[in-house]
């Protein structure tokens, strides 16, 4: 690939009768270029700062047009975001597609890639069938938005009311860095006066806890969909699940890489680094020229199976299949019994059961590094110590998980509601145990189908305490070998702090497994003679190393011997140097739970952003608290230290 230099252009592109604002990336070559679009709510001038990313810098140099445009309603683009996720996003973006599809720089082909909410945008834009839109690339990206804050109907706790709904505060509080742009002034003003009437996305989140017609119509209708796309997820990943189901649905050639990566570009994270972008060039290679280079096809699955030794936690290989395998469908799965005598296969007779969790509510402190950015694997005994384990002898033969597992299992509740969180651990010869999989559900939300896709989700029904019920927990997908020597474990609790928050009225409970009644733990895969060797490996470039390591949150859990409190505390700050201004950013959130308290359960974050102008300084701040029975949102922007703008809600439960 040579190395070419361009220009910087400012585009706006009318859209619904508001101004959408871009940024044109062009290659030194002047002849009709194919376009890459990137459609984001995340300010393509401060927070994404994508023009120091290293990805635009990579395909110009590789002889494409790459434009980032600022959704409707956000960063330099006019209006303001009333609810996130909804079909005018797919067709404002689809009105973009083609408005570039037609530029006379343009060879009438574009390709749209985006990580996590811009992966989302792809997908809305694709299922429009927009001119001249010819190949996707979405990386970690929901497509069944209830499900990506609502896991398994519980609400996912750290990352809906910690992470990423108070992000859509601060955003909006900003002024456009660039100052040049046409009264930039009012358009702020007019955003800010429109935020005092908002409803906050957080508190529209929990006002709805269950799937109804807010979230139905949310969902992306990607059986729409008619363009190539090659689907990005990982293991460790909210939306990893998500990416095996929408890739299936998808009527038009898909391809699917799944690695054990967090919410991060395959390029960084700790392991299975991979050059992401050589694979991504390829793809739009093939399907944005006109005379497209042959390009060597690739199967539909490309997949990384864990393999951890002592000597290397992190140790695995690539792999390939034409499927994604599933309890659900016609492939090889192991079905082990909970019993009295731990873990064993359904030929073997179940020592009935009938085992009490007592009530610790902050089960999962051990167990959550997986939600956090940056963040890495814990030993999850001490999680473990206070579940109900069943687990497997140390293993004479390896044994091979990969697919989407599950668990059916029979809990009698103290209790109208239950959280039941299932956790799948593989424990090491020294007794060090590794989250492998896990799922949780709401077992009031038994009676029908929690998340169907593009429609209302079943309504809860209290549970009778004391009455037995049966409760089914997917688990993520994933690809992992539990070595000779091993163990495999299952965890069952009714908590699974700060992931998510047990619904109101959970209590204790007893599980119950018997030879007629059965709780059971089915996996996709098989047993191997001793240590495998893999056939269908997979080989992959090395990583280019243009991106750097994501940056790692600073992260602690704390205890209170006083009052019993368990505190999930995260904190980040980094600073960019923008086109037009600096940009510092700081993050703090605190969760906490007292043992035994359901009620006690709270999550406080706080987020100060500042534009450094030449002129002056801005400052946001956004502080949010979320209890079992209210929430607050006190925002607030400061000039040169002075506060000129202030805004305080309340949601009530």
């Amino acid at each position: 690939m040579s190395k070419e230099t361009g220009e910087v252009h400012s585009l706006t592109i009318p859209v619904d009768g508001e101004t959408v604002r871009a940024t044109r990336h062009e290659p030194a070559k002047t002849r009709p270029r194919p376009v890459i679009l990137v459609y984001t709510p995340y300010h393509k001038d401060d927070l994404s700062d994508t023009r120091s990313d290293p990805m635009v810098e990579y395909f110009v140099d590789a002889g494409y047009e790459f434009v980032v445009a600022d959704a409707v309603g956000t960063g330099a683009s006019d209006g303001l975001v009333e609810e996130p996720f909804t079909a005018k996003e797919g067709q404002h973006g689809a009105t973009v597609v083609e408005w570039l599809a037609d530029r006379s720089w343009s060879n009438g082909a574009v390709g749209l890639i985006g990580k996590s909410y811009p992966g989302t945008t792809s997908l809305e834009i694709a299922a429009q069938n927009p001119d001249g839109l010819e190949a996707i690339v979405p990386i970690h990206a929901p497509t069944r938005i209830y499900d990506a804050y609502f896991d398994g109907g519980a609400l996912a706790f750290l990352r809906t009311c910690g992470q990423w709904a108070p992000n859509f505060e601060y955003l909006p509080l900003q002024p456009p860095t660039d100052r040049t742009i046409d009264d930039w002034a009012g358009r702020w003003d007019d955003r800010l006066e429109g935020l005092r009437d908002r409803n906050p996305f957080l508190f529209q989140y929990l006002d709805h806890q269950e799937k109804d017609d807010y979230w139905a119509e949310k969902d992306v209708p990607v059986g729409q969909i008619s363009v190539p796309t090659l689907a990005v997820g990982g293991y460790r990943d909210a939306f990893g699940g998500g990416t095996v189901s929408y890739a299936e649905r998808i009527d038009a050639r898909t391809e699917v890489i799944l690695g054990p990566w967090r919410h991060a570009m395959p390029e960084q994270g700790e392991t299975a680094r991979i050059d992401f972008l050589g694979e991504v060039e390829a793809w739009f290679d093939e399907h944005l020229h006109d005379d497209a280079p042959n390009r060597e096809p690739a199967p539909s699955v490309r997949y990384w199976t864990e393999r951890p030794t002592q000597d290397d936690s992190l140790a695995g290989e690539w792999r390939e299949r034409e499927t994604w395998p599933t309890v659900d469908t016609d492939v090889e799965a192991v079905t082990l019994s909970l019993g009295a005598g731990g873990l064993r296969t359904a030929d073997d007779d179940v020592n009935p059961v009938s085992d009490r969790w007592d009530v610790d509510y902050s089960v999962g402190t051990a167990s959550v590094g997986f939600e956090i950015s940056g963040g890495t694997d814990l030993d999850t005994t001490p999680d473990d110590d206070r579940s109900l384990t069943y687990e497997t002898g140390g293993l004479e033969d390896a044994f091979e998980l990969t697919g989407t597992g599950s668990a059916s299992l029979t809990v009698v509740p103290d209790g109208t509601a239950q959280l039941v969180a299932v956790r799948v651990v593989d424990v090491a010869p020294d007794g060090t145990g590794t989250l492998v999989t896990h799922g949780v559900t709401r077992a009031e939300l038994q009676n029908g189908e929690i998340d169907p896709p593009g429609k209302v989700g079943v309504t809860s029904k209290p549970l009778t305490p004391g009455e037995a019920r049966s409760a089914s927990v997917s688990l993520r997908p994933t690809s992992h070998v539990f070595e000779p020597g091993h163990r495999i474990r299952v965890a069952v609790s009714g908590a699974f702090f700060p992931y998510v928050s047990p619904p109101d009225g959970s209590a204790g409970f007893v599980l119950e497994s018997s030879s007629a009644v059965p709780s059971t733990l089915s996996l996709p895969g098989r047993f191997h003679d001793g240590s495998p060797t893999f056939a269908d490996t997979w080989a992959f470039d090395p990583p280019q190393d243009v991106y750097g390591e994501p940056a790692a949150p600073s992260w602690e859990t704390t205890v209170s011997h006083s009052d019993d409190t368990v505190t999930v505390s995260l904190e980040q700050s980094y600073s960019n140097s923008l086109a037009d201004a600096g940009f510092d950013y700081e993050m703090a959130i605190e969760a906490a739970v007292e043992r035994e308290t359901l009620s006690s359960e709270t999550i406080e974050r706080e987020t100060t952003t500042t534009l450094r102008f030449p002129t002056e300084a801005i400052q946001s701040r956004v502080h949010t608290t979320v209890t079992r029975s209210f929430a607050t949102m006190q925002c607030e922007l400061e000039r040169e230290e002075e506060t000129f703008y202030s805004e305080l809600k309340r949601w009530t439960a």
